[in-house]
């Protein structure tokens, strides 16, 4: 038997192994898929990080902590995964996006700075941005590299001494009060603690009626610039952009050339994960094409690819006991805005898992204010 099962191996799965393994438990960590694919929310090659949030300011300490865990996490594995490149919320003066987060850095003392619009483009020429927006820059900020994550969470969980399996599909979980039994597609487990992170394929692995949680595809793209040098990650920050109609989000040249960028929730279409179009079609081109009047000197994208977001109703995440099973933990730290949060999250699983409770105020996490 072992002590704690781990559904789904993506950025929040695998820094649970990792967090629970190194912890002196016998974890088992089941992936339907390879150990990186395109299939789910955990690829593309970057991912903002920033210590200024506009989410919530239970975010706060959480992103303090996860900033040290990345940081620790690179040291044991030897290798790069967090890059420093500031960070830009911009927006009109009465954008939501700028004043949240000009509201939360001033509540919490975060080292900031705000400027105009000349102000951002003198600073950074890769943009060209309207003369009534304006910015808030943090220096903590930058990206995480999603691939590497998983490689480095993963590794080092198998150092402690964690399973983990590839290319089998869980079909179903059921309590048993005595331990939980998972039923997968090419053995049945026995584990004490179970652990859920399936990200898109949360809603029925979780097994809730009238699930909260919804999927959405999303599209980025890559849109590189005659001027070889005003996107690259020494020159030009990660950022977050209100144009008003659409909200977008993006990152300096890393990967491919050019700079990266999608609009959030860019549809209202919910889609199966299982079922959905990895294809690229001319609406999605148009919609991020349209967005690069706030940039400078940008060419057409020559690379697109999809990716998930698992959404709740607030935006917030789930992260609690199942309201079924006492030895279940349900993770869909997502909508958006969870993946640089992935080791504080492992670290909250691991104490859920030994002492039922966490350090760490989860309560804005619970799924039960999604009860009729």
């Amino acid at each position: 038997m072992f002590d704690v099962i781990v559904i789904g191996v993506g950025g929040h799965g695998s820094s649970s192994i990792y967090h629970l393994a190194k912890n002196g438990l016998n974890v088992l960590g089941i992936e339907q898929f390879e150990q990186i694919h395109n299939n789910g929310s955990s690829h593309g090659l970057s991912r903002i990080i920033s210590l200024t949030t506009r989410v919530h300011p239970t975010y706060v300490p959480l992103i303090r902590r996860s900033f040290e865990l990345w940081r620790e996490l690179e040291v044991e594995y030897n290798k790069q995964i967090l890059y420093m490149t500031g960070c830009i919320y911009i927006g009109s003066e009465d954008s939501p996006i700028f004043k949240d987060c000009v509201e939360i850095a001033i509540e919490h003392d975060l080292e900031h700075e705000i400027m105009d619009a000349s102000e951002i483009m003198n600073k950074f020429p890769g943009f060209n941005l309207p003369s009534h927006f304006y910015g808030i820059f943090t220096k903590e900020g930058g990206f995480i590299t999603p691939e590497e994550s998983i490689k480095a969470h993963t590794k080092l969980a198998s150092n402690y001494g964690a399973t983990i399996n590839y290319n089998e599909e869980v079909l179903s979980w059921e309590d048993k009060e005595s331990h939980i039994e998972v039923i997968s597609d090419k053995n049945i487990y026995k584990c004490k603690k179970l652990v859920i992170t399936a990200g898109a394929w949360n809603t029925e692995m979780f097994n809730i009626p009238n699930s909260p949680l919804s999927v959405q595809r999303q599209v980025v793209g890559w849109f590189p610039s005659e001027d070889k040098n005003i996107f690259k990650k020494e020159n030009f920050p990660v950022w977050i952009l209100d144009g008003g109609t659409n909200e977008g989000y993006g990152f300096p040249e890393y990967g491919f050339d050019g700079m990266k960028f999608g609009i959030f929730n860019d549809t209202d279409e919910n889609v199966d994960p299982n079922t959905y179009s990895k294809d690229i079609n001319s609406e999605d081109i148009k919609l991020l094409t349209d967005f690069t009047k706030y940039f400078a000197k940008t060419n057409e994208g020559e690379n697109f690819s999809t990716c998930l977001f698992t959404n709740t109703p607030d935006g917030h995440w789930i992260l609690d006991k199942h309201p079924d099973s006492e030895n279940c933990i349900i993770v869909s730290c997502c909508s958006g805005h969870g993946f640089k949060f992935a080791p504080i999250i492992g670290e909250i699983v691991t104490e859920l898992c030994q002492k039922d409770s966490s350090s760490y105020d989860t309560e804005l996490f619970k799924i039960s204010r999604f009860k009729n």
